[in-house]
């Protein structure tokens, strides 16, 4: 056949599929199905053309329900498409019967749209009426998501033992700070001193950190507020918490940018004492510079 020639229909295109394909007639029985349906159902042509839609269910172990009212929903015009997961019947020449997690994907057939000739469904042996919402049948499709579902079973499992590990540290961490935050009480009782105050800070920001570790471990929401952050005033904050040594900071810039301020904070601590420690292994005076580009 030349190209551009002849027409391609949806028995045509279905045939070839290698996963189950069914259609469904508007009065819900089965006006096609392809080679690989019945190879997994066991059942001939002459038999499931014509039955209703039931018996999809051959090759359904579990969730044909929820396929069954998808299809329906379809039909009636009330969705364009349904996906659905369910699982999925081994074929019977396999060694080991088994469940196979699949999605069945339900699209409507319109005669409109170049299948068929306007008349007569091309995927049945007679004539159907269309519905009033144009829609003259559904396409049935399963496709097997084996590799998907094994990720998001393992995903699962990590998310598991992220949440357990981040709730064993704040568990362990929340003892000391506790400790720490009494002996700096009964400090600031004895004495007066600027380095209390950024001992209490420091403490502080400790106790959100765990907060938000453990938030964000066991919702998976984000954390924070972006606000606007004067970058010149900001950055030496980030450095006087920072054991810099005899390190010298540089600002550049008085740029003012949006931001999460504890995220940018951690962001900055955490370049500065990198700064620091890998420079003062190779220069004694290390000067630390921030600026903006364009």
């Amino acid at each position: 056949m030349a190209r551009g020639e002849g027409r391609i229909d949806v028995e045509s295109v279905s045939r070839n599929q290698m996963e189950p394909v069914v259609a469904v007639d508007t009065d819900g029985t089965v006006a096609f199905a392809n080679e690989r349906f019945y190879a997994i159902s066991g059942l001939a042509e002459e038999t499931a053309v014509g039955s209703d839609f039931a018996v999809f269910g051959r090759i359904v172990e579990a969730g044909f329900e929820a396929l069954e009212t998808a299809v329906k929903s379809v039909l009636s015009g009330d969705s364009t498409a349904e996906r659905v997961e369910l699982s999925m019947r081994h074929p019977e020449e396999a060694p080991v019967p088994r469940r196979l997690p699949a999605e069945a994907r339900a699209t409507p057939i319109r005669l409109e749209d170049g299948f068929g000739d306007g008349g007569a469904d091309e995927v049945g042996d007679e004539t159907t009426d269309a519905t009033d919402d144009g829609v003259d049948g559904v396409i049935v499709s399963l496709r097997k998501i084996g590799t998907r579902k094994a990720y998001e079973r393992q995903l699962e499992r990590q998310n598991e033992r992220l949440e357990e590990f981040a709730s064993v540290v704040a568990h362990d961490l929340r003892n000391p700070l506790n400790v720490a935050e009494g002996h700096l009480e009964l400090a600031g009782e004895e004495c007066e001193s600027t380095h209390l105050e950024a001992a209490e800070t420091a403490l502080g920001r400790m106790w959100r950190i765990i907060d938000d570790t453990l938030t964000l471990a066991k919702q998976g929401q984000y954390v924070g507020t972006n606000e606007h952050v004067s970058l010149s005033t900001f950055l030496e904050q980030c450095w006087a918490t920072v054991d810099t040594g005899d390190a010298a900071l540089a600002l550049e810039t008085d740029l003012t940018i949006e931001a999460d301020p504890d995220r940018l904070r951690n962001l900055f601590e955490n370049l500065f004492r990198n700064a620091v420690e890998h420079g003062s292994a190779h220069d004694n005076s290390v000067t630390v510079r921030v600026g903006a580009i364009d």
